[in-house]
């Protein structure tokens, strides 16, 4: 009985989730630090529900076996976290200060008696389904912000990607300052450059958003020049590179660039022809394989591997060195 309750709870929590992804609002930024050097954003229920992961999921579950209702537990609570969004900004070379918001169907008073009283890690109900986590005075500050009645704020275009990255102007020049004093330092073409973001959305046609703001116009028509350039020669060394470059689009608006991207079917349909004609290394297929990418599975009937062993003294086959998992059986050979 009390398995067949926690089952129904379980799908009871599920169908919550799914009813509440259909109404997802755009995430408040409100509460990022006003000079962020990184913000980032994941939706988790995109991931969980893609293709390669949800397959994952389901192969991990046949896996689990004896655990299967631990495992439907955890994805039951994963399934009330619709989005978790960072903001980092960068004190000194060693202290990074973090705040994080996360929104979801779950009970945030029930959360938040998870974290402890006493501690630097400070956590806070700022909406009827939000969460804020943080430490210090901008922890505060943040509070301030979400609970001071201004209107929610909005990133750019891109920040409701399913995984979204973004680089502010200050971020880019500690960067490249850092670089300064090292071996590396950024090409001179990207000297213009101001800030950027990037949005990944997952699907049965997964695609990568790029955006990128320069000083001027004129260094985003340098920058423009030499993406275009760099496609051109990676697409005359190798032809999966001039493949993936059709599926590229590549514009300049003013002084920003945009790079939108589909993964073309024929990039999968190689990788999976490589993978079956072991042209991929062979660490590499059961990876492929746990993202759910089809026919990249771990071997059903996989070889042995071959193992030496040495008898500890006294020996009982003359000192002699045995291997096994040889094709034609095991084999003795002299120990000397």
């Amino acid at each position: 009985m009390a398995r067949t309750l926690l089952h129904r709870t379980l799908l009871l929590l599920g169908a919550c989730s799914l009813a509440l992804a259909q109404t997802q609002t755009a995430t408040d930024w409100r509460f990022a630090h006003p000079d962020a050097g990184i913000k980032a954003s994941v939706n988790l229920q995109a991931i969980l529900n893609s293709p390669a992961v949800a397959k994952a999921i389901e192969q991990g579950k046949s896996q689990a076996k004896d655990n299967a209702m631990q495992v439907e537990l955890a994805l039951g609570m994963l399934r009330q976290v619709d989005r978790v969004s960072v903001s980092a900004l960068q004190k000194n070379s060693k202290d990074i200060d973090v705040l994080v918001q996360i929104t979801g169907s779950f009970d945030p008073q029930l959360v938040t008696g998870f974290f402890p009283s006493t501690g630097p890690s400070k956590v806070k109900v700022v909406g009827p389904h939000t969460i804020l986590i943080g430490e210090g005075d901008s922890f505060a500050r943040a509070v301030a912000r979400m609970t001071a009645g201004t209107a929610p704020t909005a990133g750019d275009p891109l920040d409701q990607s399913d995984i979204w990255i973004a680089a502010s102007s200050g971020f880019i020049a500690q960067q490249t300052a850092a670089q300064a004093n090292g071996a590396t330092q950024m090409p001179p073409v990207f000297k213009g450059l101001r800030d950027l973001s990037m949005g990944f959305n997952f699907g049965d046609a997964p695609e990568i958003n790029l955006l990128v703001n320069a000083i001027d116009e004129t260094s985003a028509g340098e920058m423009l020049k030499a993406f275009e350039e760099g496609i051109a020669q990676a697409g005359q060394l190798n032809p999966m590179a001039g493949v993936a470059a059709k599926a590229l689009s590549l514009k300049q608006d003013g002084s920003s660039l945009r790079m939108h991207y589909v993964v073309p079917p024929e990039l999968v349909a190689l990788a999976q022809q490589q993978a079956a004609s072991g042209g991929l290394p062979a660490q590499l297929a059961p990876l492929l394989g746990n993202m759910g990418i089809g026919g990249f599975g771990p071997s059903t009937n996989p070889k042995p591997p071959v193992s030496i062993s040495r008898p500890e003294p006294p020996p009982q086959n003359g000192g002699k060195i045995k291997i096994y998992g040889l094709d034609d059986g095991p084999k003795e050979l002299p120990a000397h």
